[in-house]
């Protein structure tokens, strides 16, 4: 019987998916966006309220990494063993709790333990949630622009949050401004539980938007992951390219996100004007993360995955730029709209074009763990580079370099392992 499907129906039935989409979109929209892209706000008030160097709370975000490196080891097993509302809406509620006690922090070591332990709550509580209900509930026709749809919510969360956190900080301080990250955050847990299903049978949809049809390959079989194992791929030369191109994209993804604010507060800027920049820069990704998701459907992930970290490194060139005109903040932000979308739609529609989505999410969570191990060096690298030059300009000249890097890594990786990768069973275009 010939199945009847467009973008929004399957079978004549509206398809699930779309509400998926959106849960994933929100998932961005607030809980990336609190992590990744309010911390640069806190560095100048917390280090001079509890006297301590931007290097020292740095390694608030070392610390968390660390511990969401640990359990981005297992966090995709965990995902796959139970259903996806369950272990966000857990995620998502320490998180939480633990910005609330932040609040009440008086020494650096009690931000470094609370750190520590939100990290296991992020690392199931961002990108993962949203690759794989991407991956679970659309096909390989529409997935890097369904992937780049969900992703975009961070920059449309990043023009309300920003600058919400900011403005709270500025009037009531900085604890007051982690009891609002902590509100802002739990707001992701109703809509775990009331919306999130875990896959399209448990709806009774056989088929995904975005599948082939019988028509378009006599050798389709709808709805059925294909590719090789995690522990296949971790033998080829492929894996491994694109695994360091996804730490070096957050070694420089990380310090931009982190130092951004107090960057432009050092050259002299006011913190709402300083954060408006930063937000703006953000807010680009509305359009960018969709452009980056239909270009790698349309040129094939292969080719936008080498071009898009070139514009991440004009990123870092006119940040070092901003130092002598702030005029340069302008394509700054312009850049920012391909590159980066980077971090958080390539490494993830890459993934799934060079192996797969057999075991999607457990190489998702390997990727992150990559991120993971970037967030620490990123910040780390910027924060001490300050404190011991006074200025981020050589820390800016450094990333932009790094982004070239990327791009040849990335280069590099669709050309390895073909024929071994054929081999264990998958066949890459």
């Amino acid at each position: 019987m010939k199945s009847k499907k467009n973008l929004l129906t399957v079978d004549g039935r509206f398809y699930y998916g779309w509400v998926m989409l959106l849960c994933s979109f929100m998932c961005m929209f607030i809980c990336y966006v609190i992590k990744a892209n309010c911390t640069s706000l806190f560095y100048t008030p917390v280090c001079e309220d509890l006297g301590i160097s931007r290097t020292a709370f740095t390694q608030m975000n070392t610390v968390m990494t660390v511990t969401m490196l640990i359990c981005s080891a297992f966090i995709g097993k965990i995902y796959k063993k139970f259903p996806v509302k369950f272990v966000l809406t857990g995620c998502v509620a320490l998180t939480s709790a633990c910005y609330l006690l932040m609040a009440r922090a008086t020494s650096l070591w009690q931000l470094y333990l609370l750190a520590a332990i939100q990290g296991f709550g992020w690392a199931g509580a961002t990108n993962l949630p949203v690759t794989i209900m991407v991956s679970n509930w659309f096909g390989p026709k529409v997935k890097g622009t369904a992937m780049s749809i969900g992703m975009l919510g961070s920059g449309a969360g990043a023009l309300v949050w920003v600058n919400v956190i900011n403005r709270v900080i500025e009037n009531s301080g900085w604890r007051m401004g982690y009891v609002a990250m902590g509100g802002i955050n739990a707001l992701m847990i109703p809509i775990a539980l009331l919306l999130v299903v875990s896959m399209p049978l448990d709806k009774g949809f056989a088929t995904r938007v975005g599948d082939p049809t019988p028509e378009e390959s006599a050798n389709a079989v709808p709805a059925q992951k294909t590719g090789i194992t995690g522990a296949q791929a971790l033998k080829t030369l492929r894996w491994w390219l694109q695994w360091f191109a996804g730490l070096t994209t957050m070694i420089g993804a990380s310090a931009f996100s982190t130092q951004c604010v107090a960057y432009f507060k050092d050259l002299g800027m006011d913190g709402a004007a300083a954060a408006a920049i930063y937000s703006g820069a953000l807010g680009t990704l509305i359009l960018g993360k969709f452009l980056v998701g239909v270009l790698s459907d349309v040129l094939n992930v292969k080719r936008t995955a080498v071009i898009a970290p070139l514009f991440y490194a004009a990123v870092f060139v006119c940040l070092r730029l901003c130092s002598n005109s702030a005029a340069f903040a302008t394509p700054m932000a312009l850049c920012y709209m391909i590159g980066g979308a980077v971090p958080s739609v390539i490494p993830f529609l890459i993934t799934a074009r060079n192996f797969g989505d057999k075991e999607y999410g457990v190489m998702s969570g390997w990727m992150n763990m990559a991120g993971n191990v970037g967030q620490i060096i990123g910040p780390t690298i910027a924060s001490l580079i300050f404190d011991i030059t006074g200025t981020y300009q050589l820390a800016w000249v450094i990333f932009a370099v790094l982004m070239v890097v990327v791009a040849v890594l990335y280069a590099l990786s669709s050309l390895c392992s073909k024929k071994q990768i054929e081999a264990m069973g998958y066949t890459v275009d």
